[in-house]
C-alpha cells in the first residue's frame, strides 16, 4: 500500500512542482484579465467597443485615445498628483526616519510610550477624523489647496513610516552608533552619515508604499478639494468617467496613463522591496 502511494505520480516531487506552476499560471491569467481588457479597450474606437465589446481584439489600433484623454483633462489631474506625491513622499520619509531613529537609538524618557502613541494612528479609522480635520483645515484656510492636502497626507503616513523605519534601525549594530559617539559625531551626523545610508532598502520600500498610497488616495482628496483644477488623478478619473460615461475608450486610456508611473517606479525599485519590509517584521 505504502509502495503504491510512493509510486503515485500525483504525490511525487516533480508533480507537485508542476501542479504549483499550473496554479500559478492560472492565477496570473485571472490577475491579468482586467489589465488585458483595459489595454484592449484603450486601443479601440468607440464604435468598435460598442459593436464587439471589451474582450475582442481591436480592428484598428487607435493611439489617439491617449492624447485625447490627456488633453481632455487627465493632464491637469496628473500634474496635481505629481506635485502632491513629489512633496509628500520625501518630506514624510525624512520626518519618519528622524523620528524612528530618535525613538530607537536616542534613549530618552518616554520613548516607548511615544512610539505606542504614534502607532495609535494605525488603529484610528480615517473616517473618525474627518469632522475635526475639516474644522481645523477651515480655520487654517487650507481647504481646497494642494498644500493642505499634502500636510494631511504627511500626517496620516507618519505611523506606518515610523513603524517600518524603527524596525530597520533596530538592525543597525549599536556598536557602530557608540563608536561614532565616541569619535565626537553629533546625533544628526550619525543619522544622515551612518544610519540613513544603511537603511536604504527600507527607505526605498517606504518610497514605493508611500508613493502608491498617495497617488491612489481618494477620500481626503474628495473631501478637501473643491475646485476641478485642483483635483488629483483618482478624483479626476471619477469626474472623467461621469462626464464621458459613454466614451469607454478614452476612459480606459486615462486609467492606463494613471497606472503607468506607479508600475514603472515599482519595477525599478522592486529589488529593495522585500529586504526593506523585513524591518517592519523585526
Amino acid at each position: 500500500m505504502s509502495q503504491s502511494l510512493s509510486q503515485n505520480p500525483f504525490l511525487s516531487g516533480k508533480s507537485k512542482v508542476g501542479l504549483f506552476y499550473v496554479v500559478l499560471i492560472v492565477a496570473t491569467l485571472f490577475w491579468l484579465t482586467p489589465v488585458i481588457t483595459l489595454v484592449l479597450t484603450a486601443l479601440k474606437d468607440a464604435g468598435d467597443f460598442a459593436v464587439n465589446g471589451a474582450f475582442s481584439l481591436p480592428k484598428a489600433i487607435r493611439w489617439a485615445n491617449f492624447s485625447e484623454a490627456w488633453e481632455t483633462g487627465v493632464k491637469n489631474y496628473f500634474w496635481n498628483s505629481v506635485i502632491v506625491t513629489g512633496f509628500k513622499v520625501p518630506i514624510g520619509i525624512v520626518l519618519e526616519s528622524m523620528a524612528a531613529f530618535a525613538l530607537t537609538h536616542m534613549h530618552f524618557k518616554w520613548a516607548d510610550r511615544i512610539f505606542t502613541y504614534i502607532l495609535i494612528g494605525l488603529i484610528v479609522p480615517m473616517q473618525m477624523t474627518l469632522v475635526p480635520l475639516t474644522l481645523l483645515m477651515n480655520a487654517l484656510n487650507l481647504i481646497d489647496t494642494l498644500t493642505g492636502l499634502t500636510i494631511l497626507y504627511i500626517g496620516f503616513g507618519v505611523p506606518f513610516g515610523v513603524l517600518v523605519m524603527r524596525g530597520f534601525f533596530r538592525t543597525v549594530p549599536v556598536a557602530i552608533i557608540e563608536a561614532a559617539r565616541i569619535d565626537g559625531c553629533s546625533w544628526f551626523r550619525i543619522f544622515y552619515r551612518i544610519a540613513l545610508p544603511l537603511s536604504l532598502p527600507a527607505v526605498v520600500s517606504l518610497c514605493i508604499l508611500d508613493g502608491v498610497a498617495t497617488w491612489n488616495e481618494f477620500i481626503l482628496a474628495q473631501i478637501f478639494l473643491r475646485s476641478d483644477e485642483l483635483r488629483t488623478l483618482p478624483l479626476g478619473l471619477v469626474q472623467f468617467s461621469t462626464q464621458f460615461s459613454t466614451q469607454y475608450d478614452q476612459l480606459a486610456a486615462a486609467v492606463l496613463i494613471s497606472v503607468v508611473p506607479i508600475v514603472l517606479v515599482f519595477l525599478f525599485f522592486q529589488r529593495y522591496f522585500v529586504a526593506g519590509m523585513g524591518g517592519a517584521v523585526k
